[in-house]
């Protein structure tokens, strides 16, 4: 049970300034959070595997293989003006 109390607390701690009607409205959240959380509690599960997903998932994994990389040649091949591995561009200043 969440109490208004306890949600002035937590607003506190949070350095929060709250309005008093969001203090209702919050109080009214919380207490209906820990009402779903309590029904959730009370149901049986002790048949049910634990599961990080609803849906049965496997990681894809492929093959690292390098692959050789022609890019930067298509690059300077097409570049205006290169010196080595670098762009020669206009001085601006």
């Amino acid at each position: 049970m969440i109490s208004r109390d306890d949600v002035i607390k937590a607003a506190k701690l949070a350095k929060l300034r709250l309005k008093e009607e969001e203090i209702q409205v919050y109080t009214e959240q919380l207490q209906n959070i820990l009402h779903h959380v309590e029904k959730l509690n009370s149901l049986n599960t002790s048949n049910i595997e634990p599961t990080s997903h609803a849906v049965d998932t496997q990681a894809i994994f492929r093959e690292d293989i390098a692959h050789p990389c022609d890019i930067l040649e298509k690059v300077f091949a097409v570049a205006p003006d290169t010196e080595d591995r670098f762009f020669r561009v206009p001085k601006v200043i």
